[in-house]
Order: C-alpha cells, then sequence, then structure tokens
C-alpha cells in the first residue's frame, strides 16, 4: 500500500524551507491491532542555487511504502502490508522525488516509531551518504548511536548503559548528498517489530 504524504506546512528562512508532511488520515493503514499508524516527516531544504526559496515552489514530492517482511523457500520476500500481526516485522520506505529544475540540499528526514511497534535495531539504511541519529524522547533531541545513559543503581555506583533500540521514538537522517534535479531521489528504509 502505497501511503502519500501531503504538505502541512512550511516556513522561509533565508536559503532554507522546513516542509512538515504527514499522512492524510485517509491514507493512515490499520495495522491490526493498532487502530493508526502515524508517520511524520520533515524535509528541510536548501536550494542549491541559494535564495529564499518557498513550498510551493518546490518540486520534491514524497511517499511512504509499507511492507510486511517474511521468509520462504526462496529467502527473505517483501509483501504490501495492509494488516500486521504481533511478532510480524515491517519494512518502511520513505523515498523523495525532485522532479525541479534545481538540485536540493540539506534533506532531512525524520519519522516516528508507529505506536504499538518498536525499532528493530540496525535495520535503517539510505541509498545516499547521511548521518543517522535517534530520539528517546519523543522526537526533542536527537544522537547518534549506541545511546547511553549514567543510571545510579541501588548500592550508589553509577554505570553507563546502553538505551535498547525498542525504545526509539524516532528516527532521523541528514542527507550529505545533493538531491539532484530533473528526478533526483533520496530513500531512506527502516524495521519495526509489531508488538
Amino acid at each position: 500500500m502505497k501511503l502519500p504524504t501531503r504538505h502541512n506546512a512550511a516556513a522561509g528562512f533565508g536559503n532554507d524551507v522546513t516542509v512538515i508532511r504527514t499522512l492524510p488520515d485517509a491514507y493512515r493503514p490499520s495495522f491490526a491491532p493498532r487502530s493508526a499508524c502515524v508517520a511524520w516527516l520533515v524535509l528541510s531544504l536548501a536550494v542549491a542555487s541559494g535564495g529564499i526559496a518557498h513550498a510551493e515552489e518546490q518540486a520534491v514530492t514524497g511517499e511512504i511504502e509499507a511492507f510486511l517482511v517474511t521468509q520462504s523457500a526462496e529467502g527473505e520476500q517483501l509483501v504490501e502490508a495492509s494488516e500486521a500481526a504481533p511478532g510480524e516485522i515491517m519494512e518502511f520506505r520513505i523515498e523523495f522525488t525532485n522532479a525541479g529544475d534545481e538540485s536540493v540540499t540539506g534533506v532531512r528526514v525524520v519519522d516516528s516509531i508507529p505506536e504499538n511497534t518498536r525499532f528493530v535495531g540496525d535495520s535503517h539504511a539510505a541509498d545516499v551518504a547521511a548521518v543517522f541519529e535517534v530520539s528517546i524522547d519523543g522526537g526533542e533531541s536527537f544522537e547518534p548511536e549506541p545511546v547511553t545513559r549514567i543510571e545510579t543503581q541501588a548500592d550508589g555506583t553509577q554505570t553507563e548503559v546502553v538505551i535498547p533500540p525498542a525504545q526509539y521514538t524516532h528516527l532521523r537522517w541528514i542527507s550529505e548528498e545533493a538531491m539532484h534535479a530533473d528526478g533526483g531521489t533520496q530513500a531512506f528504509t527502516y524495521r519495526v517489530a509489531v508488538n
């Protein structure tokens, strides 16, 4: 099932444009047993030629697709997802296309981990060089993996612990490459396990 995104808001800041894209209610899939898969993307664009850009002038479009990861005699297969059961693995693919006549730089993609799922460690990928960061606080802050914290033990000693990927709330990729004009694309993927 393809899940197109729609433009919700844009704000110009010098050479940058921040575009927040969310899934329209009509395209939020119903994965059993959860009622909604809420994904939101933030795409920050800086037009390579400079100048103030406006979201209406940007020809960058995006879509998100959801797949079930299955195993067969032929190996791993991806099947379009319309439902998912507890214990199943899903893969989300987020792809942006630049149909404009100028390259776009500074692409940042942020996606929340859907409710009733947990991020599968080391399952993220991008088809461009990109910095990958995660959030454990609802998208308020991001940091590279591994995420660590200092915990005070019952005896008063402090120990550094690694936060498991299942506790991530959001993922972010910061592309280090330009999205070329006239059909350039950038794609990002990750997997979750259904609770």
